[in-house]
């Protein structure tokens, strides 16, 4: 192998529902001399790990097959601008086993920057990070991002599932339920009068806070996006609360995880 490029000045987040995988890659990286390396085991704790400068990383690299939300999920939400603190043009590497499949198509269509087919080899991982830092991209508009549509994914049990758009998950559903019954059908009368799976609003807030579910008042903005476990979101990000919603997360809240809180804000004029 060749000597190994120097890249210590730069800094990384891996991506991977695997930790063999997330090792794997954090190996290679060191052997660079990678000034930070960050990880995350899924899009949406990636999303939420960028939370400061101190956090921003030079160069994403992301596995596609991930749950609850995979690498074209966080792609397409990075493009859209969902976490302000991560660049929309955010240098981002695709790993896939599905080298010529529309998990490329897709990816390229998103303005990927490069993608490495597994297994990894260490030569082609540096060739294309090295690449990554020597190609910006031209941004698109948001609105051509979200028309982008994801292929679907196969889940490690054969089952398919589309995926989706979403931010990341505020209300947790802890297991084992108190009244897993009572939960369910909390959460589908929630989905059937609020959930939403459009696309993203451009609502930009200040003052954003963090709220217990417990002292939310009607008429406050949601600062981020409300999730089921599921994926399904039930409240976008710039709702403004009704009195029925903020009864229906203190039940849901109070059922799964009654110390949850989320955060709120006020429109920026």
């Amino acid at each position: 192998m060749e000597k190994a490029p120097d890249f210590s000045s730069k800094r990384f987040l891996i991506v991977d529902d695997e930790a063999f995988m997330l090792g794997t890659i954090e190996r290679m990286l060191k052997q660079c001399n990678a000034g930070l390396i960050m990880k995350a085991s899924d899009g949406g704790k990636a999303l939420r790990s960028v939370k400061d400068n101190f956090t921003q990383v030079d160069c994403v690299i992301a596995d596609f097959n991930m749950k609850p939300i995979n690498g074209l999920q966080l792609l397409q939400g990075i493009r859209l601008g969902l976490n302000a603190r991560i660049p929309r043009e955010q240098p981002f590497i695709m790993l896939t086993g599905h080298a010529d499949t529309d998990v490329v198509k897709a990816a390229m269509a998103l303005d990927v920057h490069g993608y490495v087919v597994k297994p990894v080899a260490p030569e082609k991982l540096y060739q294309t990070i090295d690449k990554v830092f020597r190609r910006p991209i031209e941004l698109k508009d948001a609105d051509y991002y979200r028309t982008i549509k994801l292929p679907t994914a196969q889940s490690p049990f054969g089952e398919d599932k589309t995926a989706r758009v979403g931010a990341w998950t505020i209300l947790s559903r802890v297991k084992p339920f108190k009244n897993q019954a009572d939960v369910e059908a909390k959460l589908e009368q929630f989905k059937r009068e609020h959930a939403t799976q459009d696309g993203v609003e451009a609502v930009k807030l200040k003052n954003r806070r963090q709220c217990p579910v417990n002292e939310l008042r009607e008429g406050q903005i949601l600062g981020q996006d409300i999730e089921a476990e599921e994926g399904v979101i039930l409240l976008r990000l710039g709702t403004h609360l009704t009195k029925g919603m903020v009864a229906r997360l203190r039940e849901l809240a109070a059922e799964t995880e009654p110390g949850q809180v989320v955060w709120v804000g006020e429109l920026a004029t």
